[in-house]
């Protein structure tokens, strides 16, 4: 199979060695407020009439990236735990309260952020900010939801050995690409570490890890910007920030040769393959042209990966590629052509 991989690979590499097009003309994004509060938490209020529907995004700095070694898997357990009672509601009350509206409301975990999500018809903009900052400031953390989290994430884990061995994948390769570095944590944990969570230190990461200080919270829909404003300064302005220090994520340095890791599963009727390096970070100047380029290789079913080897050849039920951008880029990259080079080498590229 590599004989047919190494071509299109060489192809994306010469495509994103190429002089990147100029902007797009015309493209305008909308406007929006940006408020900071005293305590650090900021705001970003983005009014847009055309339906009456509000969206929210709360996002707190840290995530997965926290985790210890001996507990990954914490930030997501905590993220879970968000929507499983916060304030004067059980799990259950909490739950009716979104579905009754019609809305939605989740909370769920990334490397370096956990994030709450949620969308709310216009007129329940008051009861979407309630729950939004109950689940972040008046969370229950409630012992038996924890266990029952815990068990089924575990589960989950032991399910996938047997019956969904590309999910685990990427978690095998971001271990061996990023070895001990941050961005090797795996966001849900191992069977060992979730074991060994405690609801003590779920607890411990809340008060360590969430904070004013580490929240930027986005809105954008049907509201008044500033009534907006006067409804989370009331419900966030106070809170305190986090009472630990949030992890210094350093530059990841880049891999050089080739390096494979075999995963033997005796009895397994599919061979799975996962291909990544290292790349660029979030804030790449040419991450448009970056996506674009993806979308063409590997980012849909109609790409010339999936083309290629399912479609023509036959040599496999799916291809695909994405992209990761971090905060943080390879160690000492630059940016123009060598950013690109870099990029060009990193991507995650998943074959069954």
């Amino acid at each position: 199979m590599s004989g047919r991989i190494i071509p299109v690979l060489a192809g994306l590499a010469l495509c994103l060695l190429l002089p990147a097009p100029a902007m797009s003309q015309g493209v305008t994004l909308p406007d929006f407020a940006r408020v900071e509060l005293d305590n650090g938490t900021v705001l970003l209020l983005n009014e847009q009439h055309d339906v009456p529907l509000v969206a929210v995004s709360a996002i707190l700095w840290g995530g997965a990236a926290a985790d210890s070694a001996e507990q990954y898997g914490v930030a997501s357990l905590l993220a879970s735990l968000l929507e499983k009672g916060a304030g004067e509601r059980d799990a259950l009350q909490f739950a009716e309260a979104v579905d009754s509206v019609g809305g939605s409301l989740s909370a769920g975990t990334g490397l370096e952020s956990i994030t709450i999500t949620g969308d709310f018809l216009a007129r329940d903009t008051d009861l979407m900010v309630e729950l939004v900052a109950d689940m972040l400031l008046r969370p229950a953390l409630d012992a038996d939801e924890l266990t029952k989290l815990r068990e089924r994430a575990i589960n989950f884990i032991r399910v996938g050995k047997d019956t969904n061995l590309n999910a685990l994948l990427p978690i095998y390769g971001h271990a061996f690409l990023f070895g001990d570095h941050p961005y090797g944590n795996p966001i849900g944990g191992s069977e060992t570490t979730l074991a060994n969570i405690t609801h003590a230190d779920v607890v411990d990461y809340y008060e360590q890890q969430v904070g004013a200080d580490r929240l930027i919270i986005s809105v954008s829909g049907d509201f008044d910007a500033a009534s907006m404003r006067v409804k989370l300064e009331a419900a966030f302005g106070d809170w305190r920030p986090a009472a630990g220090q949030l992890v210094d994520v350093t530059a990841s340095e880049p891999q050089t040769g080739s390096r494979v890791l075999l995963v033997d599963k005796p009895g397994a009727t599919q061979t799975y393959f996962w291909i990544g390096n290292i790349g660029v970070a979030r804030d790449f100047e040419q991450r448009a042209a970056l996506n674009l380029a993806n979308t063409v290789f590997g980012g849909r079913f109609t790409s010339m990966l999936n083309e290629a080897l399912r479609v023509r050849s036959g040599l496999t039920y799916g291809a695909r590629s994405q992209l990761q951008r971090p905060s943080k880029p390879v160690s000492g990259q630059g940016r123009g052509q060598d950013a690109v080079r870099s990029c060009a080498a990193r991507r995650s590229i998943e074959l069954e």
